[in-house]
């Protein structure tokens, strides 16, 4: 860059501490010339140079009619010329017991792959507790970094912070990774196959709504996962869309994915002055614990409480459950990454990272109906406090 104009390298210099400081990740697209060049307040010419500067120190890469891609780790070239099998690792939680991890490993067996690529599946089976299963998902990726033979690696990554150190570390050894369920953890970036978890909260808030529901309640849990708060989002965004009022009463949090964690919350629910017609489930494990719940307080579904989960975690059973769901498309999730990852494979072209966002369909189960008339809500507060 020594030979252009101070402008130039001013501008060059700029754009490289930005992506170094993340503000342009790897594997986006840079803004467009125009937008740069009215930021910068430089001429769209200043910004080109710039670019082209920016294109022979191996920062970014310019291609005809394309906004120039940030190059960096995350888009370090994959393993074209491995000699012997390739190994395709998968991370899937809890484990392959799991319905959803194994309708995802179904999806992930169904694409055809070449005949010299093994797949190695991996799991939390064993490990007593959350933090244990997150030990066994760092030993995983950094076995992953240590294989001569890897070659790409699908991960249900639940590490957030703790294990970004073990996926930099696979990104380093060039093995390119696709996330699926979760969004990749901030602030790095990937390919990703997952669920848009906002519209179909927001599908399922709404037909509680459209029943006839104005005091509906919100069960989540303290992961920090991108799942939980797209839900939490699409919850809020149907009621605003509804125009009812956002109450912060009847949101709460379970403690611990058992039935427990469970009964402090709805005991708070039910003791409100105006407790809720319906309760949503941050997914189906909390909806179920919440159907057994209220069951077991003499209150039945949907007559008494309308419950609402997310998953689909039920459709196995004949009849396709009892539950309301949102029903994610595990196995096509699985079938999206593994020709993601192939792709990503066989060529050492960084182009964008690509996120793919599925719909989760509503499954009406019989656990949602129109809430009790006003004048029968007298009569579900006395059965309540007797069962209490």
């Amino acid at each position: 860059m020594d030979d252009r104009s101070p402008m130039v390298q001013s501008v060059a210099k700029t754009m490289k501490a930005r992506i170094d400081q993340g503000v342009y990740p790897p594997g986006r697209s840079l803004p467009s010339e125009r937008a740069l060049a009215q930021e910068l307040q430089v001429s769209r010419l200043v910004v080109r140079q710039a670019l082209e500067a920016l294109g022979e120190s191996g920062l970014i890469v310019c291609k005809p009619n394309c906004r120039p891609v940030v190059k960096g780790v995350w888009a370090k070239p994959s393993r074209t010329n491995l000699s012997g099998p390739r190994h395709v690792s998968i991370w899937l939680w809890p484990n392959t017991a799991y319905y959803s991890a194994s309708c995802m490993l179904k999806g992930i067996q169904s694409v055809p792959v070449p005949s010299d690529v093994k797949l190695v599946v991996g799991g939390a089976t064993g490990a007593t507790d959350f933090d244990a299963c997150v030990e066994a998902e760092r030993k995983f990726l950094l076995d992953v970094s240590r294989d001569d033979h890897a070659a790409g690696v699908i991960v249900w990554y639940i590490g957030t912070e703790r294990n970004v150190a073990a996926l930099e570390a696979v990104r380093a050894a060039g093995v390119p990774i696709v996330f699926v369920d979760r969004a990749p953890p901030r602030p790095l970036e990937g390919d990703y196959v997952g669920t848009d978890n906002v519209s179909a909260a927001q599908a399922g808030v709404r037909h509680l709504v459209e029943l006839g529901h104005s005091r509906i309640a919100f069960i989540t849990n303290q992961d920090k996962a991108s799942t939980v708060r797209d839900r939490n989002a699409g919850y809020r965004r149907a009621l605003q869309e509804a125009r009812i009022p956002f109450d912060p009463d009847l949101v709460r949090c379970e403690t611990a994915d058992e039935p427990e964690g469970v009964e402090p919350a709805l005991d708070e629910l039910l003791k409100l002055d105006n407790p809720p017609t319906a309760v949503v489930g941050v997914n189906d494990h909390i909806a179920l614990h919440v159907y057994e719940g209220l069951e077991r307080r003499g209150l039945s579904i949907p007559q008494d409480m309308s419950v609402l989960g997310f998953d689909g975690l039920l459709r196995w059973v004949t009849g396709g459950g009892y539950l309301t769901s949102c029903c994610q498309q595990f196995e096509r999730i699985g079938q999206i990454a593994i020709e993601l990852l192939m792709e990503r494979m066989v060529g050492d072209d960084p182009v964008a990272h690509r996120h793919y966002l599925l719909d989760a369909p509503l499954a009406l189960c019989g656990s949602t109906d129109k809430p009790r008339k006003p004048n029968d809500r007298a009569a579900f507060k006395f059965s309540e406090k007797q069962s209490l």
